[in-house]
């Protein structure tokens, strides 16, 4: 064993070792509670994010029970393989002393070093899985072993499973592939495609819980990211978000990534160095892509943590290329004992808090006193971990109280409060009864069997509503009792805890409900829903005079049998064919006629066999946008969008040059075939997926038996 590798796991063993003497020491975030509850409603996915988290946590918990040294060891221990695969990447990239650094840099950021390795999220599996997926685009690169594709793809799928900022793995891979001219020709192989759909299947349950649940989750995240409203470009909310993105990866350290970011893109995009270029681009899409949302949106500082990640690598790199100027080395010194420094405080002070918050806060403020409750005490951030113990046993002391056929519910109005509360009495059902729409909507769609039952209201100062009286449905309400959180002897914290009789669901307000998010549906009749959902979005919400005047015409000339779209794909094909393959003309255009007749074929007699009515059937004259075009029957799957794509998909596998072209005509055809009101989005995507697969066939066919 080498002496940097050695020195790697000794480091590792010391920080494990760290860091499995903390996690049973303080009480859950919210975010890991919540996390937690996920592992009490095992599902395909959830609201909030894939379910990858809530089966791991579901894992050790059983193992090792109900409590927080149990729910934070896999991160500790993913954490541990994290790092191991980050050292080979930096080892493959440039040599083990820069791997050892980038080893002690990802120790010392706290972005990483705590929120990776100590607290439970989504995060500590995605950034297993982005590391690998590194590694192993490495070394498909290096070896050209085309397997390595296949296991990429498993990976980048299991990478989903975590979290949806896993989507970006591909822009990094395609956009390394662009700037790497020897390596373009991975474009024209079927092994990046393949694995791309290996990566779908595995995230398909995800996809399968959004149809069952009108989209619940991508909407709720795309509206995260995004906004409600249209971008408006904020120097307010950039600075904010760069602010909290310094203060998680550390000031000082901060500044540095900056530079090390300016020096790869010289690097990477203007010297072309190949080693800077893995690093750019699995790296600097991530932030840069995150830093625009936040130009008009607020983001978490954590969102574009895997490009710090990457970004590591080539930090580690630029502290060793210039390690001998003493002058970099002490500030170098200087940023990392800063980090560190932010690395011990903060669970120090989690654990004692002997941190005063006083002289932080404006003179008026330190003079507030809410509930009896200091304001130094409230911004104190570290007391929302404690209390929960007190909490939990004045509740079942309460619970308790109640005859055993008539025992309460147990309800708040905050989501992650809810979690945090279901935690420490995981015995007893917790509701949220809120005004957002929030993963428990999801999870207690029907609430008619709390009618005529008692309840049990639960809030905290550290929430700005504690009187359930004036939203919730009960005929009864008692004084509420009071539950005091003390620290070092100081008055830090309250909970409230309010006895509610006979409640009465039907009253509720109907945001309080789950009916905004409607009823689980089968798959069937979610996929038939979102397939009329995006006919309507592209027939009527996208309509405008220019596709109107394009496609009027179209539709016209198809209506006397004379279809513009056949007719242009079919001159184009001539005219390659002629200009490219002079030789071969006749044959390739015999087989690429043999080739439309067998998916046309094969597309008439499934069209006949399922007898789809057209969307005029279904929604009926004046409710959708048709032109010349009056169909009622016949709609699945489409026959235009088949021969398009079985044209295209030939000619790309036979002459490939010429890839763009067949790309748009293929996917025009499509639009127009819904936009003029002819067919569905699935009729589109299947008839697509027919002419791909029978025209892959055909080529692979004819390539063996003529040799080519």
């Amino acid at each position: 064993m080498s002496y940097y590798y050695k020195l790697f796991w000794i480091l590792t063993t010391i920080t494990t070792f760290l860091r499995l003497s903390v996690i049973g020491k303080l009480g859950l975030t919210v975010d890991e509670a919540h996390y937690w509850v996920y592992s009490k409603f095992l599902d395909l996915s959830y609201y909030d994010h894939p379910p990858m988290i809530g089966y791991i946590i579901k894992l050790f918990t059983d193992i090792f029970g109900i409590n927080e040294f149990a729910v934070r060891l896999p991160s500790v221990i993913i954490f541990v393989i994290t790092s191991w695969l980050f050292f080979l990447c930096i080892k493959k990239l440039f040599n083990e002393r820069v791997a050892f650094i980038g080893i002690v840099l990802i120790n010392i950021l706290p972005v990483f070093s705590f929120l990776g390795a100590v607290v439970t999220i989504p995060d500590s599996p995605l950034s297993l899985f982005w590391i690998l997926s590194f590694y192993l685009f490495i070394n498909i690169i290096e070896t050209k072993e085309k397997k390595y594709w296949y296991i990429l793809g498993l990976v980048v799928g299991l990478a989903f499973l975590a979290k949806y900022t896993a989507v970006m793995i591909y822009p990094s891979i395609i956009l390394f592939l662009i700037c790497s001219k020897e390596n373009r020709f991975w474009f024209l192989k079927k092994e990046p495609y393949l694995a791309m759909i290996i990566s779908f299947i595995i995230f398909l349950p995800v996809v399968v819980w959004n149809i069952q649940n009108n989209w619940a989750s991508f909407g709720f995240q795309l509206q995260h990211g995004f906004g409600k409203s249209l971008p408006s470009f904020s120097f307010t909310l950039f600075g904010r978000s760069i602010g909290a993105q310094a203060g998680y990866v550390s000031p000082f350290l901060f500044i540095f990534f900056c530079y090390v970011a300016y020096v790869l893109i010289k690097d990477a995009f203007f010297k072309k160095q190949k080693d800077a270029l893995f690093v750019a681009s699995f790296s600097l899409p991530v932030l840069f892509f995150f830093n625009a949302i936040a130009t008009f949106n607020e983001i978490l500082p954590h969102w574009p943590a895997m490009g710090y990640l990457i970004l590591t690598i080539y930090a580690a790199y630029i502290i060793n290329k210039f390690w001998d100027n003493s002058k970099f080395r002490k500030i170098i010194y200087f940023s990392c004992g800063f980090a560190l420094f932010l690395d011990l405080i903060v669970p120090v002070h989690c654990i004692y808090k002997f941190i005063p918050i006083e002289p932080f806060l404006p003179k008026k403020e330190t003079q507030k006193v809410e509930y009896g409750i200091p304001k130094a005490e409230i911004v104190d951030v570290s007391n929302d971990l404690y209390g929960w113990k007190e909490l939990s046993s004045e509740i079942n002391k309460v619970y308790d109280s109640y005859p055993e056929d008539k025992k309460p519910f147990l309800f708040t109005h905050k989501s992650y409060l809810a979690s945090q509360i279901y935690f420490y009495t995981p015995d007893i059902r917790v509701y949220c009864l809120s005004g957002k729409i929030d993963a428990y909507d999801l999870w207690q769609r029907d609430i008619s069997a709390l009618k005529n039952k008692d309840g049990l209201f639960i809030t905290s100062n550290m929430f700005d509503f504690k009187n359930p009286e004036k939203i919730y449905p009960f005929a009864e309400f008692e004084q509420p009792i009071e539950v005091p959180v003390y620290r070092n002897n100081k008055l830090v914290k309250k909970f409230w805890i309010t006895k509610c009789k006979n409640f009465n669901p039907d009253l509720l307000p109907e945001k309080y409900t789950a009916n905004i998010i409607g009823q689980k549906k089968s798959l069937m009749q979610g996929l038939i829903d979102t397939d009329h959902r995006l006919f309507k979005f592209i027939n009527i919400d996208v309509k405008n005079k220019f596709f109107d005047f394009i496609i009027s015409n179209v539709s016209f000339y198809d209506d006397k049998g004379v279809n513009p779209s056949v007719i242009v794909i079919v001159l184009v094909t001539l005219i390659i064919l002629r200009k490219e393959e002079k030789n071969k003309f006749w044959i390739l255009l015999a087989f690429i006629i043999c080739t439309v007749i067998v998916a046309s074929t094969l597309n008439t007699f499934i069209k006949g066999f399922l007898d789809r009515p057209r969307p005029l059937a279904v929604f009926g004259e004046g409710n959708i946008n048709i032109f010349y075009e009056v169909l009622h029957a016949r709609s699945f799957p489409s026959g235009h969008t088949q021969f398009a794509f079985t044209v295209m998909t030939t000619m790309l596998l036979l002459i490939p040059k010429y890839w763009y072209i067949y790309l748009t005509l293929a996917f025009a055809t499509g639009f127009e075939r819904i936009y003029a009101g002819c067919h569905f989005p699935i009729d589109v995507c299947c008839g697509a997926l027919e002419g791909i697969i029978i025209s892959y066939i055909m080529v692979k066919l004819f390539k063996k038996i003529y040799k080519l």
